[in-house]
């Protein structure tokens, strides 16, 4: 069972109503019950003990704090802005697959504006997904900026650079043969209605590889997990 808890010290501590309704009403935990606490921002979690059940008071015992696992792809996600809730799934699923880094960015078709994107939604959505994959951290969440500001900012960075592109003839999981695992990548994902030639042209510019994900035509929100999928198979696989 894990449970976020912020600035995690050794030692005896009241823990906030949210951790206490989670641990002790969603999941039914009593005293003497074992639990680990873990704080997104300093990457650190401990194991605890419940130790005193009040009505309105929950006290533990914590070990000391030590690393927690973080992100371990390496991968940094640049995802076009998409409308409704499909940057949501995009967080959910990158920060549990173990995305690095997260830069929203707005391209020529995309739908939803930054007035659009709720910060704090994401950044909960993300704390959750951490918290159910086992991670101690969240990636930083950035943007939304303009296409072409991020692509210019990358034109000089040597990394892999994969740009997802429906008419890629090299398939993404050819790119990874000769790179190793967990080393710094960066992806493209553009929004529901594509990349414009334009767009497609300035990513080349920049040392961007196209990349495809086979012939079925996949939501953008798709698209992005299953490149990052690719990518946390080829790190399970060594």
């Amino acid at each position: 069972m894990r449970v976020p808890l912020p600035l995690l010290a050794s030692g005896p501590r009241d823990l906030p109503r949210e951790a206490a309704h989670y641990l002790c009403v969603v999941h039914r935990l009593e005293a003497g019950s074992a639990f680990v606490a873990f704080d997104a921002e300093l990457g650190l979690e401990a194991f605890g003990k419940i130790v005193l059940v009040e009505r309105t008071r929950v006290t533990c015992e914590l070990e000391a704090p030590k690393p927690a696992r973080g992100g371990t792809l390496g991968v940094t996600l640049l995802q076009a802005t998409a409308k409704g809730d499909r940057i949501e799934q995009v967080v959910r699923g990158a920060t549990a697959l173990g995305v690095e880094r997260i830069v929203l960015v707005v391209a020529e078709r995309s739908v939803a504006r930054p007035a659009d994107l709720r910060r704090e939604r994401l950044r909960a959505i993300s704390l959750e997904a951490s918290r159910q994959s086992g991670r101690g951290d969240v990636p930083p969440i950035d943007g939304p900026v303009p296409l072409g500001e991020r692509l210019a900012a990358l034109a000089d960075w040597t990394g892999l650079k994969l740009c997802l592109a429906p008419q890629a003839t090299v398939p993404l999981a050819e790119h990874l043969d000769g790179s190793t695992p967990g080393s710094p990548a960066v992806i493209l994902v553009g929004p529901e209605g594509g990349l414009t030639d334009a767009e497609l042209g300035a990513a080349r510019e920049s040392g961007f590889l196209a990349a495809g994900l086979g012939p079925l035509t996949l939501r953008t929100e798709l698209a992005a997990i299953a490149a990052l999928g690719c990518f946390a198979g080829r790190m399970a696989a060594g």
